[in-house]
Formats: structure tokens, sequence, C-alpha cells
């Protein structure tokens, strides 16, 4: 049981973090992370838009995340990469929405991590100063949180 999951986690990966287009094979760790958190959020700020807590948190995940994308790229300021950014966060985010079926129980675990990163970021305030380390172990209340949140964008 173990390895089945190991290996689909490592198929998976696979699957999301290969990237169709030239851009991707120069992207450094930060930046995939950053790019399929991205489409994570995108999806959460898409299922909730009309909640006036949620949603707004969830579209300056977004935001945050990609300029966090955008800062890894080799000419951040380039005005095509934020372009090519903003449709390689929809190939990632048809991948998410592709894998929900088979793949829910890891994608639910990567929201919850992707969620967890997001507070270090907003935690922050306005702006960010740094970058939060990538977590590996999250607080029971944001897991719950997210697991929950997760849960309902995939049911929706």
């Amino acid at each position: 049981m173990k390895k089945n999951v190991i290996g689909l986690t490592f198929g998976l990966l696979a699957v999301v973090c290969g990237c169709s287009n030239a851009l991707a094979v120069q992207e450094t760790r930060l930046a995939v992370q950053a790019m399929h958190c991205a489409a994570i959020f995108s999806v959460l700020a898409q299922v909730f838009s009309n909640d006036p807590d949620k949603g707004p948190k969830f579209s300056k995940g977004v935001e945050v995340l990609t300029d966090v994308y955008l800062k890894e790229q080799p000419s951040p300021t380039d005005p095509g990469v934020r372009a090519v950014a903003a449709q390689r966060r929809s190939e990632t985010v048809k991948e998410l929405q592709t894998a929900w079926p088979a793949n829910g129980a890891y994608l639910r675990e990567d929201g919850v991590i992707c969620g967890a990163w997001v507070e270090g970021f907003l935690g922050q305030g306005d702006r960010y100063q740094f970058i939060p380390v990538y977590p590996k172990v999250v607080p029971p209340h944001i897991r719950g949180q997210y697991q929950t949140l997760v849960d309902e964008a995939m049911n929706r």
C-alpha cells in the first residue's frame, strides 16, 4: 500500500511538474512549487469567488505565488513573462482538475501544504518581505481548514 501511494505521488508530481514549454526546463524548484500552488489557489479563488472573506484571500494567494514564480524567471521584468505565467497557471489548473478524480487524497494534501505556505506569506501583511520555507509540518488548525476547503472545491 505504501509503495503504491509513493509511486502514485511521484507519478503525479511528474505529470504536474512536467511542462510543455521550453521555459519549464529552466525553472527552479521554487518556481515549480509556486506555480503549482498558484494553480491550486486559482481553483480555490474561483470556487469561493462569492465569499467575501475567502475569495479575496485566495486571490491574494494567487498574486503572491505568481509574483514568486515571476521573480524566479531569468527575465522577470520581460512583459511576455507575465503572459507565459498566466498561461502556465491555466494549464496547471486543467491538469489538476483532470487529476482530481483519481488522486483526490494526494491533491487534498497538496492543497493543505500550499495553504500553509500561503499563510506564511499572508501573515507578513500587505507585502511579503521574505519567502517562507515550503512547509513540511502543518499546524492542525491550518490542516483542518484547508482539508475542508480543498474537499469543497473538489466537489464543485
